[in-house]
C-alpha cells in the first residue's frame, strides 16, 4: 500500500469521504462541485485545482 505522501488525491479524498460517512452527493453540495467532477478527482480522472484542495 502506498504511503500517504505517495498516495493518489483521488484515494485519500475517498478515504477521507467514507471515513466520515459522506456520500458523494453530500461532499459534492458541501465542496460546491458536480458529483460528477468529484467522482472524476476520485477515480484520478480529473486533478483539484489548487483552490480546491485548500477548500
Amino acid at each position: 500500500m502506498d504511503s500517504p505522501q505517495t498516495q493518489p488525491v483521488g484515494n485519500l479524498l475517498r478515504d477521507w469521504r467514507r471515513r466520515r460517512r459522506l456520500s458523494q452527493l453530500d461532499l459534492a453540495c458541501d465542496a460546491e462541485i458536480s458529483t460528477r467532477h468529484l467522482s472524476f478527482l476520485e477515480t484520478g480522472r480529473s486533478s483539484p485545482s489548487r483552490e480546491m484542495v485548500l477548500r
